[in-house]
């Protein structure tokens, strides 16, 4: 119910400001007598731009078999995600989780105390259709350059494996993961991570939709300002907030609204038992009735 009615109000400030920016950059460039091709400027219009690419990318995938070269595309687009979305340029290093288990971060971004915020990890496996949690991360420094794909470039865990040791095992882990493979990017928060709950985003159907609400709502979920801002509150845990809220608005909603049905429902057998004495033939006690009306 937020998602589908209330998000896109809350989210409005956030799209405001990227328009107002967005705006001044035009300004500022048409002052200076700019004549360069006109380039998307807000967030969304730079992932609507990415979505050309993607099918030709994607196309590729799809009818050739697995190699190198799909880690190497999966890395590409990471990195325009990664622009699209405020992000600096990836950074490979690997990160000693446990004894036997180093995984590969492809970006780290890092709080102002200089505490891990978010880990970008890139996924894939041979198994084109497998779901994102079950894909496996790679090194993308290891990528080569004459496509050859070696079985050990895919760690031997999965990503669900790796984000259950991350968030658990790492003294100071980051707080959020955001794990990008072909076909889906997954945003998981170590806060949601008890209740397996996660935000996943299908690119395929986003890009094929070509809706800028879409976009937008994606920009705003994975942005570097909304999920690291240089000051303020975590931008997810305002929202997080505000869905709470309209949750609890909602069911106190609902719980009125069912004991209105329930009374007219009721009300109703009473009036036609009263006009139609000679059609009833048994008793009725109040609590029967209610059950009956909330079975109905």
């Amino acid at each position: 119910n937020y998602l589908a009615n209330v998000f896109q109000d809350d989210a409005g400030k956030k799209i405001s400001a990227w328009n107002e920016t967005a705006r001044q950059a035009k300004e500022t460039e048409e002052a200076g007598g700019g004549k360069s091709p006109m380039q998307p400027r807000t967030p969304w219009g730079k992932l609507r731009a990415i979505a050309r690419d993607y099918y030709t990318i994607h196309e590729h995938f799809l009818n050739s078999r697995f190699d190198g070269q799909t880690l190497s595309s999966i890395r590409e687009m990471a990195d325009r995600y990664l622009t699209a979305l405020g992000y600096p340029d990836g950074e490979p290093r690997q990160v000693k989780v446990a004894d036997k288990l180093i995984v590969p971060v492809y970006l780290e971004i890092c709080q102002q105390n200089g505490a891990p915020a978010i880990w970008v990890l890139l996924a894939s496996s041979q198994e084109k259709n497998e779901p994102l949690l079950e894909k496996h991360c790679f090194d993308a420094e290891r990528l080569r350059e004459d496509n050859v794909f070696y079985a050990d470039q895919l760690l031997t865990e999965n990503v669900e494996e790796i984000t259950k040791r991350v968030f658990f095992d790492v003294l100071e882990p980051p707080r959020f993961l955001l794990v990008i493979g072909m076909n889906q990017l997954a945003l998981l928060d170590r806060r949601k991570w008890n209740e397996k709950r996660y935000l996943q985003f299908e690119i395929t159907e986003i890009f094929g939709r070509r809706t800028e609400s879409t976009l937008q709502a994606m920009a705003v979920l994975l942005h570097k300002e909304s999920l690291c801002p240089d000051e303020g509150q975590v931008l997810l845990d305002e929202l997080d907030e505000k869905s709470q809220r309209s949750g609890a608005g909602v069911s106190q909603d609902l719980k009125y609204a069912l004991r209105e049905s329930i009374e007219r429902l009721g009300n109703e057998v009473l009036e036609y038992r009263r006009q139609h004495p000679d059609k009833v033939k048994d008793e009725l006690s109040a609590d029967e009735l209610t059950r009956e009306c909330l079975r109905y």
